[in-house]
């Protein structure tokens, strides 16, 4: 491998600095209220840009990944509200990461098409094994005499849903081919913008280590950080653009990196604050409908762990609604915690922000149980939430009993899109994802609420934990 790198190694040139303002994971327009006066916003973020392109008109500004679907917003307007907001910063060059393709990836393209920036994939690819949706697999750029040479990965596409159009290649495979592409031209610096984990991105580093400058996910929702391996940086802006990082390549020395918070510090551009209002205006005004009364606290957070009330609010509510014998969601699924008191629209769309599609299946007791034991006994475990059956993991023997359920018989089963696109076997599809009688999943507790006004949600053991023979 390092042999062959070093025979693909394009050649470096020296010349003068080239500036790069990088972001990523904008799933709001607006800037999110957790903490005091706000943080992230395309107001912000236009303000940073613009300037960077004062002091170098050149400025490339870079999109690392993730506007679409994420957080409520997101969950809501699927990014279709972010090209708009992109093109007026402007964002130059976007990568991707997963959850662009959360929604399908003929959405994808709707808002690729409306974005004017350039996107480009190092390694993605469709089923025939070409560039997903023919985009560039690398980019060249020219900036003050500075030739660069950007790579784009993405990673953790089993997360996102299912479709032959967008599959991921190998990721230091897609690397090395890049390279055989262009190891006859001259370059003065490599950036890999990178959808990876630190752990993958140290590993790309060492592996090809004429890369300059690794661009990547966030690591941390409040806090940006900068690794290095050797002397190469890789930066990890902070979540949901809180941050932004501005950086001067030089061939004579180290990148110069400076971190700026898009905090109250920053101040908004005008023509796009008012946008991020009118926007959350509208917002607030759908999400505020009371539809019920929550009478106990929901712990999203507890349904990682064990059975939780939320867990079974949200499957009794799918199970409810299609009339099915059996209904599941991973603990994953349910986001954030919702108080007691009234239960709105926002309520809804926060327990589940993903807006995923429900999907009806019949199946066998043993592909459902199949499918429990290929989650939570896995080697990142993934605790399954479900209505209409009981079950209990024995973590000293690592199995799953199973009192109420029969391996030959069939039972109808609700889930979500996300879901069924790890259900391995089963007899039929009774409702698809596209079926007009499949509705997004907040859609489903809204009319269950409005329909019991009262919600209290008991635990029933439907999940026993235990830890001996």
């Amino acid at each position: 491998m390092f042999k062959l790198f070093f025979l693909l190694s394009p050649f470096i040139l020296f010349a003068q600095n080239a500036q790069i303002i990088y972001f990523t994971d904008a799933h709001q327009l607006y800037e999110l209220d957790d903490i005091e006066d706000g943080r992230g916003g395309v107001a912000r973020l236009k303000t940073v840009v613009d300037n960077a392109k004062k002091e170098n008109n050149e400025t490339l500004a870079i999109h690392g990944g993730d506007f679409v679907g994420g957080i409520l917003y997101g969950g809501m307007y699927k990014g279709n509200h972010m090209p708009n907001a992109f093109n007026q910063i402007p964002i130059d060059i976007f990568n991707f990461g997963q959850h662009e393709f959360d929604y399908g990836v003929d959405h994808l393209i709707t808002l690729i098409n409306q974005t004017k920036g350039t996107f480009f994939t190092s390694n993605l690819v469709d089923d025939k094994g070409n560039s997903f949706h023919q985009l560039p697999t690398y980019l060249i750029k020219k900036i003050n005499n500075q030739t660069i040479l950007f790579i784009g990965l993405t990673d953790q596409m089993q997360t996102t849903k299912k479709d032959s159009r967008a599959q991921q290649a190998d990721l230091f495979l897609s690397v090395e081919k890049v390279f055989k592409q262009v190891k006859n031209q001259l370059f003065n610096q490599i950036v890999v913008v990178s959808q990876m984990d630190l752990a993958k991105n140290r590993e790309l580093v060492k592996r090809f280590p004429t890369i300059n400058l690794v661009l990547t996910e966030e690591v941390d929702e409040y806090n940006s950080q900068i690794n290095y391996v050797g002397k190469t940086p890789i930066i990890a802006t902070a979540g949901n653009m809180s941050s932004v990082a501005k950086i001067n390549l030089s061939s004579h020395n180290l990148p110069q990196i400076e971190i700026i918070p898009l905090d109250k510090n920053t101040l908004k551009d005008k023509v796009l604050a008012k946008l991020e209002a009118q926007e959350k205006n509208n917002v607030e005004k759908e999400l505020n409908q009371k539809l019920a009364v929550l009478e106990v606290d929901l712990d999203a957070f507890q349904s990682l762990k064990t059975e939780s009330l939320a867990g079974n609010f949200v499957t009794d509510a799918m199970r409810d609604y299609y009339k099915t014998d059996l209904a599941l969601i991973d603990g994953s699924g349910i986001r954030k915690n919702v108080e007691k008191g009234d239960f709105t629209y926002k309520s809804a769309r926060t327990l589940l922000p993903f807006g995923n599609k429900m999907v009806v299946v019949e199946l066998n007791g043993k592909d459902f149980k199949a499918f429990l034991e290929q989650n939570i006994l896995s080697e990142k475990p993934k605790l399954i939430q479900v209505a209409g059956t009981k079950f209990i993991i024995n973590k000293k023997s690592n199995s799953i009993e199973f009192p109420h359920l029969e391996n030959e018989k069939k039972y109808t089963l609700v889930l979500n899109d996300y879901n069924f696109g790890k259900l391995k076997n089963y007899t039929r599809i009774l409702i698809g994802a596209e079926d007009e009688k499949s509705i997004e999943d907040y859609e489903v507790l809204k009319i269950y609420v409005e329909k019991q006004q009262i919600i209290n949600p008991k635990i029933e053991n439907r999940i026993t934990i235990i830890d001996y023979e």
